[in-house]
């Protein structure tokens, strides 16, 4: 099932699978599409596997011996229900059995998407009935251009600090500072692709701005405002990504932000990408 939601110059086709934003456009430019919502764990879980209370859980291992964005039949391959809408939001849930790519508890959670003030607004929840883990995002693909080539952008990060990874894009523990590096983002600058790296944001706050994009042939500004720790940046030839988040492989780094959730308690989650030109 798809609905549109659309107010002022900002409008956005979410549909029922995988809750996603197949596309979103500014003012008639295309600026974003394919923006699935990635579960139950976004980024990666090294060794495809993670212990919790002193019992060890075994994952779906569906990147060599690691697990990435969930599994094979992660949260984006679902068909979502949609709850409600009108013509400015929409709210989808799913459940995830206990065992679900093996993670723990019966998972119910739910996407709010509405748009305001040019912005799309971004809410995620959830419960469980047993302790497990949880890391949610969106992965929309954005051109502020509404296509052409990736490096056609400035980008402005509000980061010090990248999460150190190994070959297996697995983090080491250790945070590496960005200055005098490529990594470096904290004043906007022409984009240099190619990453797939988490930034770690100077702050987890909904009105701090965690980063800027800005198409330089439309100009079209977009600015991102989080409530999570971590930001992957991630690009292909057209597109970047721009992924709030918990830090990769936090379930096996105790000196990492806990992602685990506990009956009784609600993970929330909000993201902004609010445009302007």
């Amino acid at each position: 099932m798809n609905t549109v939601i659309a107010k002022n110059d900002l409008r956005a086709e979410i549909s029922g699978l995988g809750a996603s934003v197949t596309k979103l456009c500014f003012r008639g430019i295309e600026v974003g599409k394919d923006g699935v919502t990635v579960g139950r764990y976004a980024n990666r879980i090294s060794g495809a596997s993670f212990i919790l209370d002193g019992k060890k859980y075994m994952l779906d291992a569906n990147e060599g011996k690691n697990t990435l964005h969930g599994g094979k039949q992660s949260f984006k391959r679902i068909e979502w229900q949609i709850e409600s809408s009108d013509s400015s939001y929409a709210l989808l849930s799913l459940e995830s059995p206990d065992g679900d790519q093996g993670f723990p508890g019966k998972l119910m959670t739910t996407v709010r998407y509405e748009i305001t003030d040019n912005a799309l607004v971004i809410d995620y929840t959830a419960v469980t009935d047993a302790p497990t883990v949880i890391n949610l995002t969106n992965h929309l693909y954005f051109n502020l251009n509404g296509g052409g080539n990736v490096s056609e952008h400035m980008l402005q990060i509000s980061s010090g600090k990248i999460t150190e990874t190994d070959g297996e894009l697995i983090p080491t523990g250790r945070l590496t500072g960005v200055e005098g590096t490529r990594f470096d983002y904290r004043t906007i600058r022409d984009f240099e692709p190619s990453y797939d790296d988490n930034y770690v944001l100077d702050k987890a706050d909904i009105s701090f701005q965690a980063a800027e994009l800005y198409g330089i042939r439309s100009g079209v500004r977009m600015k991102v405002f989080t409530d999570q720790p971590g930001m992957q940046l991630y690009n292909t030839a057209t597109h970047i990504c721009l992924e709030t988040q918990h830090f990769a492989d936090s379930p096996n780094r105790p000196e990492f932000p806990s992602t685990v959730l506990r009956p009784g308690e609600t993970f929330r989650s909000g993201t902004v990408y609010k445009f302007e030109i």
